[in-house]
């Protein structure tokens, strides 16, 4: 009769054990999803919208780099292009997609070896964000594209406790390429 006890014990026991790890894991998945929507939850506009916007103003212009960063307690999109022989910048809004600021002005002659970003092979800043807070913990506060030489590049600054992170992530591969804690 005891052994039969410790046997009900012993596989309730690992019952229970087995519920809470499922448990906790579900919580830090939640928790994870949380932390991205946290940020998200302020920006409406979406990063095709706001280049869409860009595209309409400067028709031929090619884009250069896209940012996403906290201006006066606002995101902000900040969107850079060129042509061959002016660029162009255009500052949107995150959350209400309208225009704060646009200009152009004619480009330098160290300027024009430009390369423009291949917006259709990149990964979404979402996908970024993802892969950033996978390798330090934190919640996402700014975020940039460019390329660094022949590679499209997500910046992404992870926040944790006032300390911030610089996670780059290559927008193609999807592989980490550094971590800059300050």
């Amino acid at each position: 009769m005891k052994t039969i006890n410790l046997k009900k014990i012993t596989i309730t026991g690992a019952a229970l054990l087995g519920l809470g790890t499922a448990a906790i894991a579900t919580a830090n998945l939640a928790n994870e999803t949380n932390i991205v929507q946290a940020a998200s939850s302020k920006i409406k506009v979406s990063q095709n919208s706001a280049v869409k916007k860009f595209k309409a103003k400067f028709k031929t212009a090619k884009i250069e780099s896209i940012s996403l960063d906290k201006e006066n307690g606002r995101y902000v999109y900040d969107i850079e292009g060129f042509t061959s022989s002016k660029e162009y910048e255009m500052k949107i809004n995150a959350s209400t997609g309208k225009t704060i600021s646009s200009h152009s002005e004619k480009l330098d002659r160290d300027e024009r070896g430009k390369k423009a970003l291949s917006l259709s092979k990149t990964i979404s800043r979402s996908t970024a964000t993802k892969i950033a807070q996978k390798r330090v913990a934190g919640k996402a506060v700014e975020w940039s594209l460019d390329r660094e030489g022949s590679k499209h590049v997500w910046e992404v600054t992870i926040s944790k406790n006032g300390q911030k992170s610089e996670v780059k992530v290559n927008a193609i591969t999807k592989k980490v390429i550094s971590v800059d804690r300050d």
